[in-house]
């Protein structure tokens, strides 16, 4: 998660990032990417659509695509837990999800999988 101090404003049709606080095998990370449909400004939220969870390997620096969460629920999360998606980020991924490498479909399972990440994050704060 982010800093709590700092102001965060994000704009509609930005692409942010959700940090999960809890590392894989290897030091991976999981990361949540979602495009911000409005901010709530009253109660400092951000309403978004998810659109993937990746694990990037910080030897590496790559970031690897695993679920399509196009068909999973928006979610409205406090906007500290976000942060900008960085450029090298977005653009595999945004590649990934509309011309897919391999023969993949939208994860069957999306809610799932997404209900499991926001659950291990709200465990681990």
């Amino acid at each position: 998660m982010t800093e709590k101090n700092r102001v965060v404003e994000f704009k509609t049709d930005r692409i942010v990032c959700l940090d999960s606080p809890i590392s894989g095998g290897r030091g991976e990370k999981l990361h949540l990417f979602a495009e911000v449909i409005d901010t709530i400004t009253i109660s400092d939220r951000c309403w978004v659509r998810p659109l993937a969870i990746a694990r990037s390997n910080p030897e590496s620096f790559n970031v690897e695509f695993l679920h399509d969460l196009r068909d999973a629920a928006q979610l409205i999360l406090p906007k500290a837990f976000f942060r900008d998606a960085l450029d090298t980020e977005v653009l595999p991924l945004i590649s990934e999800l509309f011309h897919p490498a391999k023969d993949s479909i939208r994860s069957a399972n999306a809610q799932k999988i997404l209900y499991r990440f926001i659950a291990d994050l709200y465990r681990s704060s």
